[in-house]
C-alpha cells in the first residue's frame, strides 16, 4: 500500500495533564498534547500573533530579537520559497533541521516527525479541504498530500506507530489521546499500544476510523484519518 507525505513537525514533547495517561509522554503531532515549534505565532502577519507570546517566549527561552528573526525567517520560507505550509507544516526535513538548528538548538529532546496517510485517505483529505474561494487557503496537510511525495521515496525514516488525527478547517488537528481513548480503542477494535502512546498496524482500521468520524460517539465534530508517525531525527543538546 502506498503512503504520501502529509508532512514533518518539529514537536517539543510534554507530558499529558489528564486523564488515565496524565504525567505520561505520547509522540503525536497533535499541539493539543505537545508543543509544535511552528505555529501561528511564529507568522509576522496571523491575527494576534502576540497573544501568549510571552509564554512561548519562556517556554522555548527565545529572546525578541529572536521572535522577530524567526517571524522573518517564516515568511520567506511561506511565501517566497513555499517550503512550509500553513500553519505548522514543514515540506521537507533538511528545512525543519535548519529552523531548529537556527532557532531551538539550546532545547533538548525536540522530535522531528513525518506523518504519512494512504492514497485513499490522503485524496479524502485533498477533497475535504480544497479552498472553496479565493479568501482561503490550502492547509498545509493538504498542500503537502498534493505533491504526491511517496513514503518509499524517503530513507532513515522509522515507523513508530499510527495516530487518529480529526483535522480542523484552520490546518490543526486533534489526536485520539484528546479523549482519552488509548484503553477504549484498543480493547474495542482489538488494537495494540507501544511505548510511543501510539497504535501498532492492524487490518481493520476502516472499521475503527468509521468509528471516530461517527458524532454520536462524541468526539471533535471534524473529519478523522488515520496517519502513520515516523520519527525522523531526536536532537538532544550536548551539555559540558
Amino acid at each position: 500500500m502506498d503512503y504520501y507525505l502529509g508532512g514533518y513537525f518539529l514537536i517539543k514533547i510534554r507530558p499529558i495533564s489528564f486523564g488515565s495517561l496524565e504525567n505520561h509522554s505520547v509522540f503525536t503531532c497533535s499541539s493539543c498534547i505537545n508543543d509544535t515549534l511552528l505555529d501561528d505565532w511564529s507568522y509576522s502577519w496571523t491575527t494576534d500573533n502576540n497573544k501568549g507570546i510571552s509564554t512561548i517566549k519562556k517556554d522555548f527561552e527565545l529572546s525578541d530579537e529572536a521572535i522577530e528573526s524567526i517571524r522573518e525567517w517564516t515568511d520567506v520560507k511561506y511565501d517566497d520559497e513555499n517550503l512550509i505550509g500553513w500553519g505548522d507544516v514543514f515540506f521537507d526535513a533538511d528545512t525543519a533541521k535548519n529552523y531548529y538548528t537556527t532557532y531551538f538548538s539550546h532545547l533538548n529532546d525536540i522530535k522531528l516527525f513525518a506523518l504519512y496517510f494512504d492514497a485513499k485517505e490522503a485524496q479524502e483529505i485533498i477533497n475535504e479541504f480544497s479552498p472553496t474561494d479565493s479568501s482561503q487557503g490550502l492547509i498545509g496537510i493538504a498542500d503537502s498530500l498534493k505533491r504526491k511525495i511517496n513514503e518509499n521515496s524517503k530513507v532513515g525514516e522509522n515507523t513508530i506507530g499510527y495516530d487518529l488525527i480529526g483535522i480542523e478547517l484552520g490546518g490543526n488537528f486533534h489526536t485520539f489521546h484528546c479523549h482519552d481513548l488509548f484503553s477504549e480503542l484498543a480493547v474495542k477494535f482489538g488494537l495494540s499500544s507501544n511505548a510511543s502512546g501510539l497504535f501498532n498496524n492492524t487490518t481493520n482500521w476502516d472499521t475503527v476510523v468509521e468509528y471516530m468520524n461517527d458524532e454520536d460517539n462524541g468526539f471533535e465534530p471534524v473529519p478523522w484519518f488515520l496517519a502513520k508517525v515516523k520519527l525522523v531525527h531526536s536532537f538532544e543538546v550536548v551539555r559540558p
